[in-house]
C-alpha cells in the first residue's frame, strides 16, 4: 500500500489485517466483476451507521455494568471520532468525553461540551486536521475503555470504500498513536489532558462477552437497516451477511484464543491454588466452547459463499467420533442439570461424511438442544442403523414439574438475524438458523429432521449415509 501522507489513516492501519474488513470475499476474488464505487460506498455507510448504533448500545451496557459511578473529573472512557460527534445522549457524553477531529475549516457546528468535559479539557475538544491530511476523508471512531478498545473506520482501503473494525489491542494502540501525532501537529495544548486519560485506559484484550455483545447488536442493527432501506436484491443481502459474519467470527475468535492461551499457561504452573485452578478450567472450557461455536459459524459462512463443492466426503469411523464427542455432550448436559442416556449397538458401521465439519455441527446441535431444556430434563440419545443409513436421534423427556417452563420456552420463538443466524432473546443464545443447519447436513451427505412438541421440546433425527463396503 502506497502511503500518501506522513501519518497513516485508520483505514490503512486496519487494512493490514484483512480478516477485520467486511469484504473478504471481494478481496479473495479480484478477477470477479467488482461492484461500482457508489454501491461499495452505500454498503460501507450502511455498515458504519449500524456499527454506530451498536456502539451506543454497547456503551450503555458498559455503564450499566459499572456498580459505582466514577467520581467527579473521572471518566468511564474516551471517544475520538470524525467528522462530528457520534452521540448526543447526556449520559454517554458525560462519561465518555468526545474528541472530534474536524476537516480543515469545518462547517459543522459541534455540540457544546458538558461541564464534566470542560473540567478535564482546558478548551472544547475539537482538533482541526491539516488540509493535506487524507484522514479528513474518513469517518472513524476510536473507543478507549478499561474493558475494551475498539476502532471503527470508513475509508478507501485498496482504493475502494470499505467499513472496517477491530478490537485488537495492537490496532487500537496504532490508531491512538496516529491520532496523537496529528494532535501534536495542530493542537499540542490538548496532549497533556488527553495523555492523562489514555494512560488510565491502555488497550487490553477484551473479554469475549464485549465482542459478542457488539456483534449481536451490530447484526440486529444491520438487519433492521437492510429491511427498511430500498436497497439491494436478496442475493446481494445474503452476500452482505456472509461478509459481515466472516469479519465478526474473526473478531470474536481472536481475543478468545488469546485468553485461552494465557489461561492454559497459568494452568501449567505448579503453584496454582485448587480453587483458582477450577475457575481457570471453567474459563478454558467456556473459551473453547465459544471458539468452537464461532468456527462452526465461520464454516457455515464459507459454505454459504458457494464453497460447498470444496467439502471432501470420505469414509469415517462414527464410533471414533463418538468416543471423542460423547463425553463432551454429557458434560454439557450435566452443567445444565440434565441427564443424558445413550443407547447404541456395540458395533457401529462407518459413514461417509467430513469428520471435522460433522463433529462441529453435531456438537453445536447438541449444545443448542441442551440450552432449550429446563433443568431436570432427560435426554435420550439413540443410535442405530436403518437401511443404508445411520440414524442418530435426540429426544427430550421433561419432568412433569418442568412442563409449564417447557411450554413457556417454546413460546419464545427465536428471531432471525439476517439469512444465517438465529437469536433467542430469553437466553441470549446466538446460533445457526435451522435452515442453514439442515443445509449443512445435506452438504455433509446427511439429513436433519426436527419435530416440535410444546411440552417435551424438540426431537432431532440425523441420518448419515453408511459406507456400503462396511
Amino acid at each position: 500500500m502506497v502511503r500518501r501522507w506522513l501519518l497513516p489513516t485508520l483505514s490503512e492501519i486496519l487494512a493490514k489485517n484483512e480478516p477485520t474488513a467486511l469484504d473478504p470475499l471481494l478481496a479473495t476474488n479480484k478477477s470477479a466483476t467488482q461492484p461500482s464505487e457508489s454501491v461499495e460506498l452505500f454498503k460501507a455507510e450502511q455498515q458504519w451507521y449500524s456499527a454506530v448504533h451498536a456502539l451506543g448500545y454497547l456503551l450503555h451496557t458498559l455503564m450499566d455494568s459499572v456498580v459505582h459511578q466514577p467520581p467527579a473529573n473521572q471518566v468511564t472512557g474516551l471517544l475520538l471520532c470524525s467528522p462530528v460527534p457520534l452521540f448526543d445522549a447526556a449520559e454517554i457524553i458525560s462519561q465518555f468525553p468526545t474528541v472530534v477531529f474536524s476537516p480543515a475549516h469545518p462547517s459543522q457546528t459541534l455540540l457544546p461540551a458538558p461541564p464534566e468535559i470542560n473540567a478535564i479539557f482546558s478548551t472544547p475538544p475539537d482538533i482541526s486536521l491539516l488540509p493535506a491530511d487524507p484522514l479528513q476523508n474518513e469517518q472513524f471512531c476510536v473507543v478507549l475503555t478499561a474493558q475494551f478498545g475498539l476502532v471503527l473506520a470508513v475509508g478507501a482501503a485498496d482504493d475502494s470504500p470499505q467499513f472496517q473494525f477491530s478490537f485488537d489491542p495492537a490496532d487500537v494502540n496504532l490508531a491512538w498513536q496516529s491520532l496523537r501525532g496529528r494532535i501534536m501537529l495542530t493542537a499540542p495544548q490538548q496532549l497533556e489532558p488527553l495523555d492523562a486519560i489514555v494512560s488510565k485506559l491502555p488497550p487490553v484484550v477484551p473479554a469475549y462477552q464485549w465482542v459478542m455483545k457488539f456483534s449481536q447488536f451490530l447484526l440486529q442493527e444491520l438487519s433492521i437497516v437492510k429491511a427498511s432501506a430500498a436497497a439491494p436484491s436478496e442475493s446481494k443481502s445474503t452476500a452482505l451477511d456472509v461478509e459481515l459474519l466472516q469479519a465478526l467470527t474473526h473478531e470474536i475468535r481472536t481475543p478468545l484464543t488469546t485468553i485461552r492461551t494465557l489461561t492454559r499457561s497459568v494452568l501449567r504452573r505448579p503453584d496454582v491454588d485448587s480453587q483458582i485452578m477450577k475457575r481457570l478450567e471453567t474459563i478454558d472450557r467456556e473459551c473453547t466452547e465459544q471458539i468452537n461455536r464461532m468456527e462452526l459459524i465461520f464454516q457455515a459462512v464459507e459454505l454459504a459463499g458457494n464453497n460447498s463443492e470444496a467439502v471432501d466426503l470420505t469414509t469415517m469411523s462414527f464410533s471414533h467420533l463418538l468416543e471423542q464427542s460423547l463425553p463432551l455432550w454429557q458434560k454439557q448436559a450435566e452443567r445444565r442439570n440434565l441427564n443424558m442416556e445413550v443407547a447404541m449397538p456395540q458395533q457401529l458401521p462407518a459413514v461417509v461424511s467430513n469428520p471435522t465439519i460433522l463433529d462441529r455441527v453435531l456438537t453445536g446441535l447438541v449444545e443448542n438442544f441442551t440450552r432449550n431444556l429446563p433443568a431436570g430434563s432427560h435426554i435420550q440419545v439413540e443410535i442405530n442403523p436403518v437401511g443404508g443409513q445411520l440414524k442418530l436421534q435426540l429426544q427430550s423427556v421433561v419432568a412433569e414439574i418442568a412442563a409449564p417452563q417447557m411450554s413457556s420456552l417454546c413460546g419464545n420463538a427465536s428471531e432471525a438475524i439476517g439469512q444465517l443466524l438465529s437469536f433467542q432473546p430469553e437466553t441470549g443464545n446466538l446460533s445457526l438458523s435451522l435452515k442453514v443447519t439442515k443445509s449443512l447436513f445435506q452438504i455433509l451427505g446427511g439429513k436433519l429432521v426436527v419435530k416440535q412438541n410444546h411440552l417435551q421440546g424438540e426431537t432431532m433425527t440425523i441420518f448419515l449415509p453408511m459406507d456400503q463396503k462396511s
